[in-house]
């Protein structure tokens, strides 16, 4: 008899790319929160979907987790490394992002 294999829910499911444009001014109003000086991942912040102009896979929302700008990997960085690194890009900036998933917590029992 075979055995039925359940798909497992992967992260790398929920992983998008997008594209964002500069704005008229030539701004980037993208709301990045985190970075390693808070001993935390870089994650993006509360997006207006007027303010930004995003094409690709996926729209961005807020809370999802950077995973790479302009194709440098960004786990790991503080917040002004990456402020600094979207400054020097283009008119167009490609992120990779991932949307969190619901974390799990184990309740310890006393035996």
């Amino acid at each position: 008899m075979a055995k039925v294999i359940q798909k497992k829910n992967h992260w790398t499911g929920r992983v998008h790319q997008c594209t964002v444009s500069r704005g008229s001014g030539g701004e980037l109003l993208l709301p990045v929160l985190g970075g390693a000086e808070y001993g935390e991942f870089l994650y993006l912040g509360e997006v207006e979907d007027s303010l930004i102009s995003c094409s690709g896979d996926g729209k961005l929302q807020g809370g999802e987790l950077l995973l790479e700008v302009a194709g440098v990997p960004v786990s790991g960085l503080p917040r002004y490394d990456l402020l600094d690194m979207v400054r020097s890009c283009g008119e167009h900036v490609p992120i990779t992002a991932v949307r969190q998933g619901i974390i799990f917590t184990m309740d310890i029992l006393d035996l």
